[in-house]
């Protein structure tokens, strides 16, 4: 063996290298004593990383956090005019969980939040809308130009029924050309359940103003308006027990659709649970939801995914399912103490907000050090205005730059707003 032979230990900061020439310097007792030392120099070090941030500094960067999600949310209420399933849904959930926690909330701001949202909803429960592309569809091929022409003020003006369609084509049109033309002007408009515009807003949309009103009262969580969500999507589930996925897992995530349609499915189903009677036998919807994901291959690889089934699983499986799914959440944590969205990925306040949501659910006793780590991740990361980065390169689909610059000002949003609500799931769970 040659005598440049190294012993050594490394740690971020401190590393410490024997050679055999020095070891037979200081002799074997020595050589004990300055491992040992390195050992403690070492434990030094990891204590002084493992930073334990407490309640009050998880309310604090939660306060913070507020200002940047009203301000946001509100501008894109003002200037975009739709909730999407990014903004205004998690405007209201992270808002409302803030509040329940006892963190200063406006309320007369919330409520205005709440009716705008409410409202917004409503206007997107249409049955027909044509467009300007529906005129090129196979289903149009029959019609005039000079028909084609004559529907053009129709474009894009919404019809909540089809007695309001056919009021307006009998403006238009003369008797011979509605009596010839009416039936296929009415499949060409017709909107498709899924249509973001007939179900109200979308699935996704849907789905989080359900979370977004658990435990609280608001003006969403009026029966009526909760009654037509519920309703909407019972219409839109398959037939197999799935949902289909919108644009928040179909196109802004770097999925294959199998995974996407999971993961739309079980928080579908998640959103829905509370509002059962809970009676002895669920409902049709979410039997059928149930039976479908037991039948799907487990995407491993992907984290989000993971907490996702997790949260599934507390709700619908087994104990030993949630420690299956638990073990493999927290087995594919990063050494940072947060999560990224995919296997072999740096974390990010999105999926890692998300993770600590799931695990404060139902907290092991086990989970304060992983809480306590993941919190002092975020915390470490929050931006000056409050905020938390979530770069859309490293989840989204697109390369390009000027969509990935768009899709950034998304993933901002989003990613603060998991940040927060997972962050106030885990007050006094992994705190003072």
């Amino acid at each position: 063996m040659s005598n440049d032979f190294f012993i050594v230990l490394f740690k971020p900061s401190i590393g410490l290298g024997v050679t055999m020439k020095m070891f037979d310097r200081i002799g074997l007792n020595s050589l004990i004593v300055v491992l040992c030392c390195s050992g403690c120099l070492n434990a030094v070090a990891r204590a002084e990383d493992a930073t334990d941030v407490s309640d009050a500094a998880v309310r604090a960067a939660v306060s913070r956090s507020l200002i940047f999600l009203e301000t946001e949310g509100v501008a894109w209420m003002r200037d975009r005019g739709c909730a999407s399933c990014h903004h205004v849904p998690f405007l209201l959930w992270s808002h409302r969980t803030a509040q329940a926690h006892g963190l200063d909330v406006d309320a007369t701001k919330l409520a205005e939040w709440d009716e705008w949202t409410r409202k917004d909803s409503l206007s997107h429960r249409n049955l027909f809308r044509l467009q300007n592309y529906d005129l090129g569809k196979v289903e149009a091929a029959m019609l005039p130009d000079g028909v084609k022409e004559k529907l053009k003020p129709l474009i894009e003006e919404p019809f909540k029924t089809e007695e309001a369609l056919l009021a307006k084509l009998a403006t238009l049109l003369t008797e011979e050309e509605r009596q010839s033309y009416q039936a296929i002007v009415l499949k060409t408009a017709e909107r498709t359940p899924y249509a973001v515009d007939r179900a109200g807003g979308g699935l996704d949309v849907l789905g989080l103003l359900l979370f977004s009103n658990q435990g609280t009262a608001s003006v969403l969580a009026q029966t009526e308006f909760r009654e037509g969500v519920i309703e909407l999507m019972n219409q839109i589930q398959l037939e197999d027990g799935s949902w289909t996925p919108g644009s928040q897992f179909a196109t802004m995530r770097r999925w294959p659709l199998p995974a996407a349609n999971q993961a739309t499915t079980m928080w579908a189903t998640l959103a829905l649970a509370p509002y059962e009677t809970r009676e002895s036998k669920r409902s049709a919807t979410i039997e059928k939801a149930i039976a479908y994901q037991r039948q799907q291959p487990p995407n491993l690889d992907n984290r989000e995914w993971l907490a996702t089934r997790l949260l599934f699983e507390r709700e619908f499986g087994s104990a030993d399912d949630v420690a299956r799914w638990r073990q493999l959440l927290l087995e594919n944590r990063n050494a940072d103490g947060g999560w990224g969205w995919e296997k072999g990925v740096a974390s990010d306040s999105m999926t890692t907000g998300l993770a600590i949501y799931v695990l404060a659910k139902a907290p092991d006793p086990d989970d304060f050090k992983v809480l306590q780590e993941a919190r002092s991740y975020l915390v470490k990361s929050q931006q000056p205005d409050g905020s938390w980065l979530t770069p859309s390169k490293n989840i989204t689909k697109s390369t390009d730059p000027e969509r990935l610059q768009a899709r950034d000002e998304i993933y901002h949003y989003w990613g603060t707003a998991w940040s927060a609500i997972g962050l106030l799931e885990t007050l006094g769970k992994a705190g003072d």
